[in-house]
């Protein structure tokens, strides 16, 4: 796997590449980063050469200013980072906010996709991340988790005993992706999230459509999943027993979807 760094629209968008093939995007969720598909890529990278991205304000790439935060914008970031690549025909995986987004680019560039595939996508702006629609109260509640994680909370869950705790490397990981964020970009990525509604624009998507979704996803409720299959014209549903986080909880089973659908 390599890490690089491309300067997309006049910010840093840090990424990694493996494998060979057909290209695919994957494209992380809030305050999550490309790190979230590191149980999916290495069984892709057989067959199709995979694109990772750290969003802007996420993981390593840079944190613009709070008034750049918009759907659009990084719609828009993902196809200069495509043109930049040379990439056509394009894959687009993208899991909950990465799945707005690659609803969005599927709606507004329907030429530029083959295959697409949103994972539990935040559709009309649901999702529980309503309370940063209050800036104030949520800046400073972002403000105290990130001086609290790395100080109490990733000492302790890098304790050697907690090992022997099922699943407790994905909580890791996901804490140590949250505190790469600052308040602010935290703040202004969750409120472009609640603030965008993608749904009047899905008639517009003609590249078939996979949507994945958990059964248990408490994040974003199912039914913006199904509100997607209905307006897009050539999509449909797969139901996985899972929570938000299917490259976590179900990952073989997610790449097999993935597997028979873009091939």
């Amino acid at each position: 796997m390599d890490h690089k760094t491309l300067q997309v629209n006049g910010l840093n968008i840090h990424y990694t590449l493996t494998g060979a093939g057909p290209d695919i995007i994957f494209l992380h969720g809030w305050a999550s980063s490309a790190r979230m598909w590191s149980g999916v890529v290495p069984h892709l990278a057989d067959e199709y050469r995979c694109w990772a991205l750290d969003l802007p304000g996420c993981g390593d790439s840079d944190k613009p200013a709070p008034s750049w935060y918009s759907i659009p914008h990084f719609t828009a970031m993902v196809m200069e980072f495509a043109r930049l690549n040379e990439l056509s025909a394009l894959r687009l995986v993208g899991h909950s906010m990465g799945g707005m987004i690659v609803l969005d680019l599927a709606a507004r560039h329907p030429q530029a996709l083959e295959r697409l595939a949103a994972v539990n996508p935040v559709v009309t702006g649901h999702a529980n991340l309503r309370p940063f629609a209050r800036p104030a109260y949520a800046r400073q509640v972002l403000r105290w988790i990130l001086r609290f994680s790395p100080a109490v909370m990733q000492p302790l869950l890098a304790h050697p005993l907690g090992n022997r705790v099922t699943g407790l490397h994905h909580i890791r990981r996901r804490t140590e992706e949250f505190s790469k964020g600052t308040a602010e970009s935290l703040l202004s990525s969750g409120r472009a999230i609640v603030g965008y509604d993608v749904s009047p624009v899905l008639h517009r998507i003609t590249a078939p459509t996979l949507i994945l979704v958990g059964d248990r996803d408490v994040n974003v409720p199912m039914s913006e999943s199904r509100l997607a299959v209905r307006r897009i014209p050539n999509a449909r549903l797969q139901v996985m027993h899972a929570g938000h986080m299917l490259s976590d909880d179900r990952p073989l089973e997610m790449v097999q979807h993935l597997k028979r659908f873009l091939a």
